[in-house]
């Protein structure tokens, strides 16, 4: 890459060096150029005046060119006035026929201070010259105040934009005549004799000292007095009283008319206004230079260097901007040489280097890029494929390169949306929840199952979050980069998962990615667990009863039985038969399908509360309820939800000292998503210590009330009542202090309006 680099910087180079060394964009060059001096008109300096040889003038004092003695008594008239110069815009290179007119003409330029004269540089001279310069006559060449050249450069579309200071004929050196009337004006020195030896002697005219006119205004912008109307007296002394007087042809027909950047296309600039111009932008200091060809080519290429700098380096849309902020830093700088240094640096040449580097650049990288794309498109495609591929339709000849290249982009692109349509068909396929993600942990894909599950649990779709996000339902971390991990987790519905994380790589073997899968093993974590349990059963909490009833038995040795002894028998017969009744009721809220439907909790603890009424009567207990008369409804199975509620109140009852009072409440707090239903019973009991708190819900644990007062049970009913809850989606906590007592809450999801209406 750096190679074509190298070349596209070199090509554009001498592209841009051929086009400023031979001025190729002049035309654009100059139309910027006039652009900024239509920006630029100004007011003329008030010290110059026109004396205009105008249509009104030829009418009235006839046809030119006119007798010298209408010279004479102008230039009579402009002696009373005291002008500080007169200049004339008009060639008297030829004698007068009357001789007498031609002193009376150099004694009124004597007269009227210092007058200058332009002379005559014609191009070639006689005699395979040159040029040859021809002077004005002799009477007014000694009468004068100094003799210069009036020429104009002209550009390539015939506009005068710029002048020579100095021409010369390879004999001598004339200075141009606005340059002779500055010097006059400043009361400077005239030109000294080196200043008109030419510096270098040649067959060729020579030119030096180019200055670019900054133009003033369009034609008419100068003060300008009618020739006629002077003569006749019509015009103040005033107007003339120390200043600079020019005097020119601006009528039609006279040929000295010319078109300049402020001239519209029908409209054109006398020969006199230019040489106001000139003198006015000598006189102020606004007098423009060429930049050197040297300055210029630097200009061009500079911004040239940065381009292809940032297409080295930069994306291709920053390129673009970058192209675009040095073209317009270009034309900015160009503008403020012009403006503040009075320089003129033409931009076009590295305009236009800019622009076309960017397209050829471009272009190669075009064509690099489609090059490597068909070796890769073709390596592709002879690589073995994992599915079974189509008939494809004959490939396009080897030198239709579009057409090869559309070929093999079509079939790169059907074998890759069929591969990733068998693998979505493939994980959509598979029994177990599945996520793919990123080397950064972003999931990228889950299948239907995946999408189910965590619906299910109450989270959004997977898709689009963190790895460690998704999986944090499952309170485990989420594994490190290119790490395999196995392992059980419990989902928040009390479901139990085998998640299985396995890294998986790229082409090149680069760590890319994880594939995650859950599998169910809820079942088979419970039938292990009820296993154990009647094990547990059957060889401790079933076989001890039934041991001790056949002790007493044989102790009493066919005696009689006593009635202490029934009663010890029978004890140990209730025992049995409620450990029975609770462990087939843990186990069918553990493992049957649930009857859901619509109840009201207060209803449901009203009669929890009425079964026990016994039971609180016998220890004077009174237990209150509140919140029943209002509706708290939820989906749950009414048989399992009663007796749930049975087993918190009748524990209630059994741990309470008599006398005292156990409080029932059920409420609804919260709106919308955040509701929720809550059932507190509190005791005013002994209250539990935090050491059986930790262990309260777990199978078979019984809390020993102070004192070692024996209370019957099993330690199966807090397990069973969260299981319950669990179940139906909610939760169950306990508060207690030593001495003042326990406070059981139950807190489940409200029924949802759908739910509610079918009901």
């Amino acid at each position: 890459m750096f190679i074509e680099w190298a070349l596209t910087a070199a090509l554009a180079a001498s592209i841009v060096t051929y086009m400023v060394v031979n001025e190729t964009l002049d035309r654009a060059d100059t139309a910027i150029y006039d652009a900024l001096m239509q920006l630029g008109q100004r007011e003329p300096l008030d010290d110059i005046v026109i004396i205009a040889i105008d249509n009104h003038s030829l009418q009235t004092l006839g046809r030119w060119p006119w007798p010298r003695v209408l010279h004479s008594d102008l230039l009579n008239i402009l002696a009373k006035a005291k002008p500080k110069a007169v200049a004339y815009d008009v060639l008297f290179v030829e004698p007068d026929a009357n001789p007498q007119a031609d002193l009376k003409l150099a004694a009124a330029m004597k007269a009227a201070g210092p007058v200058y004269l332009p002379l005559l540089i014609d191009v070639p001279g006689p005699n395979g010259a040159a040029a040859l310069a021809i002077e004005p006559a002799g009477p007014l060449k000694l009468a004068a105040a100094g003799v210069g050249q009036v020429n104009l450069h002209f550009d390539r579309d015939g506009a005068a934009r710029s002048v020579f200071i100095g021409e010369s004929d390879g004999e001598r050196r004339w200075l141009h005549l606005m340059e002779l009337v500055r010097r006059g004006a400043l009361g400077l020195a005239p030109p000294s004799a080196a200043e008109l030896v030419p510096e270098l002697r040649s067959d060729e005219a020579l030119r030096d000292g180019r200055m670019l006119i900054p133009f003033a205004g369009p034609p008419g912008h100068f003060r300008t007095v009618s020739f006629v109307d002077v003569v006749r007296g019509e015009v103040p002394e005033a107007v003339f009283h120390n200043r600079l007087v020019l005097i020119g042809a601006t009528g039609e027909g006279l040929g000295d008319r010319y078109p300049t950047p402020l001239t519209s296309e029908t409209e054109v600039m006398s020969g006199v206004e230019l040489q106001a111009n000139i003198l006015d932008a000598l006189l102020t200091g606004r007098a423009i230079s060429p930049a050197h060809t040297a300055w210029v080519l630097a200009l061009a290429l500079l911004p040239l260097a940065v381009l292809m700098a940032g297409l080295l380096r930069l994306r291709p849309r920053a390129n673009m901007v970058l192209g675009l902020v040095l073209i317009a830093a270009t034309l900015a700088l160009s503008a403020a040489l012009l403006i503040f240094l009075r320089v003129w640096a033409p931009p076009a040449a590295a305009i236009a280097g800019l622009a076309l580097v960017y397209p050829i650049w471009s272009w190669r990288r075009l064509e690099a890029a489609s090059a490597y794309m068909v070796d890769e498109l073709d390596a592709l495609a002879r690589e073995p494929h994992i599915l079974p591929q189509p008939a494809l339709e004959a490939p396009p000849l080897a030198d239709d390169v579009i057409g090869r290249q559309v070929a093999l982009m079509q079939q790169a692109v059907r074998n890759m949306r069929d591969l990733r349509r068998f693998m979505s068909d493939t994980l959509d396929g598979l029994p177990d929840p599945t996520l793919v993600a990123d080397a950064d942990g972003g999931v990228l894909i889950a299948n239907d199952t995946a999408e189910r599950l965590f619906a299910r649990l109450g989270q959004p779709t997977p898709v689009g979050r963190r790895m460690e996000e998704v999986i944090g339902v499952f309170n485990v971390p989420a594994a490190e980069n290119g790490d395999d991990a196995d392992g059980e987790v419990a989902a928040p519905d009390g479901a139990t998962y085998h998640m299985r994380y396995r890294a998986f790589s790229d082409s090149t073997g680069a760590f890319t990615g994880w594939i995650t899968r859950f599998t169910d093993i809820t079942a088979m974590k419970t039938a292990a667990r009820q296993r154990e349990q009647v094990l547990e059963l059957l060889s401790h909490d079933m076989r001890s009863p039934q041991a001790s009833i056949l002790a007493l038995l044989a102790e009493d040795r066919g005696q009689g039985i006593s009635q202490p002894t029934v009663q010890r028998v029978e004890g140990y017969a209730r025992r049995t038969l409620a450990l029975a009744d609770n462990f087939v009721n843990l186990a069918r809220a553990e493992s049957e399908r649930y009857a859901l439907e619509v109840v009201n909790l207060s209803d449901i603890l009203l009669d929890a509360i009425d079964d026990l009424w016994p039971q609180s009567r016998a220890k004077s207990i009174e237990v209150h309820a509140e919140g029943g008369d209002e509706e708290h409804l939820v989906m749950a199975d009414r048989t399992l939800m009663t007796r749930a509620l049975i087993n918190l109140i009748d524990n209630a009852i059994k741990y309470s000292e008599p006398k005292t009072r156990i409080d029932c409440q059920v409420a609804t707090l919260g709106e919308g998503p955040e509701a929720k239903v809550v059932c507190t019973v509190r005791d005013q009991g002994r209250g539990m210590s935090p050491s059986s708190l930790a262990h309260l819900f777990e199978r078979f644990q019984r809390v020993i009330p102070a004192g070692g007062r024996q209370v019957s049970g099993v330690g199966l009913g807090l397990t069973f009542v969260q299981t319950v809850v669990l179940r139906h989606g909610g939760q169950i906590t306990c508060d207690s202090v030593l001495d003042q007592g326990s406070c059981f809450t139950v807190t489940l999801p409200p029924a949802d309006h759908d739910e509610t209406a079918r009901a």
